[in-house]
Formats: structure tokens, C-alpha cells, sequence
């Protein structure tokens, strides 16, 4: 006699972004500008079993607006437009969390939503996976009649920074936000004090290494856009 016997898959990871923890398929939005150079989801994954787990990465672009593009950084690898699966797998021991995992979504001067889902799945076993679907939303400039823009976020100071980041930003009335710096890890580096209305202020960058980071402009707790800074001694 043979019995058949139904598998079933325990979940290795957990998906987290800033503000917690995020339900496997969760979704999650992102606006700004069509200027803005990237719209960028920061995710942290944790290997929740017990087992050690080469863990992969893949995208699935549900659907983008003509011209915008997107790609996957993880592993301490960054992949052009086309990969739609990391070539290295990461290796990550029981507990242990990754916080350099991240999507990249660029506008390209594109208007409209653009949605993406990223996915991290088990290399021997791909359908122990988990993902979230990104909502990415560009709307036209401040001289294009924009409805209710969250905010505006540019640099007024010397681009490669040398000592410090000058950013001026601009908000809605009655919202708050604030100014964080990444590296390209994805690790917060400074936060700025809470913001409101318009202004400038400065980031100092003495003390970190020459490279790339990210300034990204958070609206009421969410992101709303974020731009690449040159850091240069």
C-alpha cells in the first residue's frame, strides 16, 4: 500500500523594515518626484529557524510605468536592471539578520505607479521563501500643479561632500518628518532632529568613510524620496 503524505513548509524567515515587522506578501508605498535619482525599499531578513540557509533574492516587476527601472541589492552585491535573481546566495546562520538587503527603483523621469515584488526564498528549497510587494508613485514637479506633495528633499551645498551634507527640504503644513542617512548597507548613519515646514540643515560626514550614501526625506513616518550623496575626503 503507498500513502501519500502532504508536506508542509515551517517559515525560516521574518521580513522587517524600520518601523517593524512586515507579514509575508505585505505591501508597502514609496513616492516622490520623478527626478528623484532612486525610490529605495529597506528591508531587514531574519533566519528564524534553526537551520543555517543559503538565502537568494529575486524581483518580479508586476508592473512598471515606460522608462523606470529596477534592481536588487543583496549580499553585499549590487546587480543591474536585468538580474532578476542574485547570482550569490547568502549565508545566514540560525538568528542571524541581514540588514543590507534592499530594492532599488529608478523613475527615470517617469510619472505614475510602478509595483515590484521582492522575494527571498531558500536556495535548496525555494518555496520556503518570503516577499513583499513594493508600490512605487512618482507625480509630476512643483511647477506641474502637484496635488499634495509630502515633501521635497535637494542638497544646496558643495556635491561630493567633504565635511558635512547641506539639505534643504520643504513639507506640507501640519506635517512632521525627519532626515536619515544610509550607507550603501543600508544602515542608518545620522538622523536628523524632527522637521517641519522648510528649511536647511546640515549632516556632518568628517568622520565616515569616502563613498556613496543615501538622504532620504521620512513624511510622517514613511519615505518619501531619497537621494544618492558622494562623500569625498
Amino acid at each position: 500500500m503507498i500513502t501519500a503524505g502532504l508536506t508542509c513548509h515551517a517559515q525560516s524567515f521574518e521580513l522587517a523594515d524600520d518601523f517593524g515587522v512586515l507579514a509575508n506578501g505585505a505591501e508597502v508605498y514609496h513616492s516622490g518626484p520623478p527626478d528623484t535619482l532612486q525610490l529605495i525599499t529597506w528591508l531587514h531578513l531574519s533566519n528564524i529557524s534553526g537551520n543555517t540557509i543559503n538565502v537568494l533574492m529575486k524581483k518580479e516587476e508586476i508592473s512598471m510605468v515606460p522608462g523606470t527601472t529596477s534592481s536588487i541589492c543583496w549580499g553585499g552585491y549590487c546587480y543591474g536592471t536585468g538580474m532578476m535573481v542574485s547570482t550569490f546566495p547568502l549565508t545566514m546562520p540560525p538568528g542571524e539578520t541581514e540588514y543590507g538587503c534592499f530594492g532599488h527603483y529608478g523613475p527615470g523621469g517617469g510619472r505614475g505607479e510602478s509595483v515590484v515584488r521582492w522575494t527571498f526564498f531558500n536556495e535548496s528549497d525555494p518555496m520556503d521563501s518570503i516577499s513583499v510587494t513594493a508600490h512605487y508613485s512618482t507625480y509630476p514637479l512643483a511647477n506641474e500643479n502637484i496635488p499634495d506633495p509630502s515633501g521635497v528633499l535637494s542638497f544646496t551645498g558643495k556635491v561630493p561632500a567633504n565635511d558635512q551634507i547641506m539639505v534643504s527640504y520643504s513639507l506640507q503644513p501640519g506635517r512632521q518628518g525627519r532626515i536619515e542617512l544610509r550607507n550603501l548597507a543600508g544602515k542608518i548613519i545620522s538622523v536628523s532632529r524632527t522637521i517641519s515646514l522648510s528649511g536647511t540643515i546640515s549632516l556632518s560626514v568628517m568622520s565616515l568613510p569616502s563613498g556613496i550614501y543615501f538622504c532620504t526625506l521620512m513624511v510622517d513616518g514613511k519615505p518619501i524620496v531619497t537621494r544618492k550623496v558622494p562623500v569625498c575626503h
